[in-house]
């Protein structure tokens, strides 16, 4: 199970919230997060977005920790170099990226390389980044505002931080310093971003998604309210005469005099007088939902899930990139001189030199892509990657290659095998299958309503889909034809699906456990629920069951799915998004603290003494004695078991 909107809306408060919502928001396009109140993690995620993050255009090397640790070893040959790229900024010859999940990476080649920063935040999620002077700030998710004075290489917390730690947004105004929070609105620092203190007069709305700078004019744009402006430092703030027609403003820059406004559906607004009164482009991006803009020089650049847009007549008019990015979700763009950088959803980061025409991928990028889900069939792995497809490896998980004939979306949510059909489902475009080793896919004929498919499984020959709001449906032709249950579990999430002989087992999003004993064609609830009702995931090992929770870690069953109980020693990090099972042996992925095992059916689990450097494990399968953990920044690593 495997699933991630834009950051610029992420609870602080709830850690599940949040980690749902960096999950599915890496794994989904922008223009289906819309809005992100955790959108992309609330609806879908809401309960328990599970995901991944990112993926990229094949990029040589990628930079990170070394190979591995005394039992485990890397083995992410062939898979793409990437990462969503959530923020940019420049200071002076210094570049920086700030990712989901791998905190932040900087580059003094012009963005050709990356490197990760040498002490990072403690929240590895980065929502925002901006330079004053040799001061630079980073917004994260849930830790509030870090400062570095090193060039971005290593990174304290603010000693006063704003009331909320979830910053959506920064700026600076020369000496002045601005965050963005979401729900406690504006706060200010005169001390190179030591100590916070909220704005005298707040926006009506406390939800910053994005601040700029023009001169002595601030500029911050809401979530719902539209556009604020400042004239005494940020001290209070006051809404424009006349608003864009969607109030919910995704980006905001300045080139001269001219203000521009990214909206959520909308497309960009322009003013020529600070702020007071905005009005629409003439001709607007394709897609209306601008997550990201910049300047640079005249050039004006606009960020959206069809790719970068340009405008050379201020701001009127838009055209598409003549080459883009490979992964067309533009989450963040910044200019350093000439050389314009965007930040995409799994692809890592895209430089131009010539005003944004063509782009090509960084040399180096920021991570490996996350590994959403892993399967095998015969002696071929495969594992699907959050924005780069799926890779198939055929020497036992050592080396990849990637498919020649992708889905259509390369965010793959689940994987699954039946005989000699390959299933793979994606975070917008269905299922796909495969009949020649996951060489190639197909679409679907016929696919499930929704086409979010957050798992996948085999019984026999029926096969079963779990989608991201229509419940489960089946398909007995090998995938090529879906039909919906007959009756389905009360929640129509489900987030995981697993087969034991003739009974299927269904992991939702809030009533717990379904079970089927027809072939899927109807489902009722276990009588004896887990403790947490999100089950992210579910998974059999000989006649035990197991279901892993949100928060409440690994439960047991030992009668077929119909009563649950909760492991009596659990890992130490109860966010569970994975299980797999070796024999006696069974083996569960965590949400940070990396990978535990169990030798007694799942009622005491203990941490495998040597771990993957990214303890985010987001899938788990086996292959013989080796078990394979893919991670949501470093890769695929195995384990001999």
């Amino acid at each position: 199970m495997h699933i991630l909107p834009r950051v610029q809306d992420a609870h602080a408060g709830n850690h599940l919230r949040v980690v749902q919502h960096v999950r599915y928001w890496q794994a989904v396009p922008i223009s289906n997060r819309r809005e992100f109140p955790m959108r992309r993690l609330v609806s879908i995620l809401s309960p328990l977005l599970i995901a991944g993050l990112m993926g990229c255009g094949k990029s040589g090397t990628v930079t990170g920790p070394p190979a591995g640790s005394a039992q485990w070893s890397r083995a992410s040959s062939g898979l793409p170099g990437g990462g969503t790229c959530s923020a940019l900024t420049a200071s002076a010859t210094t570049l920086l990226a700030g990712t989901f999940g791998a905190g932040v990476f900087r580059s003094t080649d012009g963005g050709l390389s990356w490197t990760a920063a040498t002490t990072q935040p403690t929240d590895p999620n980065i929502t925002s980044l901006t330079a004053s002077g040799t001061t630079l700030l980073a917004g994260t998710v849930i830790a509030g505002v870090f400062r570095s004075t090193d060039g971005g290489l290593t990174w304290t917390a603010a000693t006063t931080q704003p009331t909320n730690l979830s910053i959506l947004s920064l700026t600076a105004s020369g000496t002045t310093l601005l965050a963005g929070t979401f729900g406690a609105g504006a706060f200010r620092s005169t001390d190179g971003g030591l100590t916070w203190t909220a704005a005298t007069t707040q926006p009506t709305n406390l939800n910053i998604r994005s601040l700029t700078a023009s001169g002595t004019t601030l500029l911050a744009g809401t979530s719902g309210s539209g556009v604020f402006r400042s004239t005494d430092g940020g001290l209070t703030w006051t809404a424009a005469t006349t608003q864009p027609t969607n109030p919910r403003i995704l980006s905001l820059t300045a080139s001269g005099t001219t203000l521009l406004a990214g909206t959520s559906g909308f497309g960009v607004f322009r003013s020529t007088d600070g702020g007071l009164n905005w009005t629409a482009a003439t001709t607007q991006p394709t897609d209306p939902i601008i997550s990201s803009l910049t300047a640079s020089g005249t050039n004006l650049l606009a960020g959206t899930n069809a790719g970068v847009f340009r405008s050379t007549d201020g701001g009127f008019t838009w055209t598409a990139a003549t080459t883009q990015p490979t992964n067309p979700g533009i989450i963040s763009l910044a200019a350093s001189g000439t050389t314009l950088l965007a930040g995409t959803n799994g692809a890592g980061v895209f430089r131009s030199t010539d005003g944004g025409l063509t782009w090509t991928a960084a040399t180096t990028q920021l991570t490996n892509p996350s590994i959403r889900s892993l399967t095998v069939s015969g002696t071929t792995l495969l594992a699907g990657t959050g924005g780069a497809g799926v890779f198939r490896s055929t020497d036992g998980g050592v080396s990849w290659t990637s498919a020649t004939t992708q889905p259509a979306d390369p965010s793959i949510f689940s994987l699954a095998a039946s005989s000699t059909t390959l299933l793979a489902g994606t975070t917008v475009a269905g299922v796909f299958r495969s009949t020649d080793g996951g060489v190639s896919w197909t679409a679907a004929t016929t696919q499930p309503t929704n086409l979010v498919i957050f798992a996948l499984t085999a019984s026999g020959t029926t096969l079963l889909a779990g989608t991201g709001g229509a419940g489960v449906f089946r398909s007995t032709d090998g995938g090529l034809t879906w039909t919906v249950a007959t009756t389905q579990p009360t929640n129509l999430n489900i987030y995981s699906l697993t087969t034991s002989g003739t009974t299927l087992l269904a992991g939702t999003g809030g009533p717990g456990v379904f079970r089927s004993t027809d072939g899927g064609l109807r489902w009722t609830a276990a009588t004896t629920q887990p403790g947490n009702p999100v089950v992210s995931i579910i998974t059999a090992g000989g006649t035990t069951l197991l279901a892993g929770t949100f928060g409440a870690g690994v439960f047991r069953s030992t009668d077929g799915g119909l009563n649950w109980t909760a492991a009596t020693t659990q890992p130490t990090n109860l966010n569970i998004y994975s299980l797999a099972a070796s024999g006696t042996t069974l083996l569960a992925g965590t949400g940070g603290a990396g990978v535990f095992r169990s030798t007694d059916g799942g009622l005491t689990w203990t941490a495998i003494s040597t771990q993957p450097t990214d303890l985010v494990i987001y899938s788990l399968t086996t292959s013989g004695t080796t078990l394979l953990a893919g991670t949501s920044t470093a890769g695929i690593w195995r384990y001999p078991l």
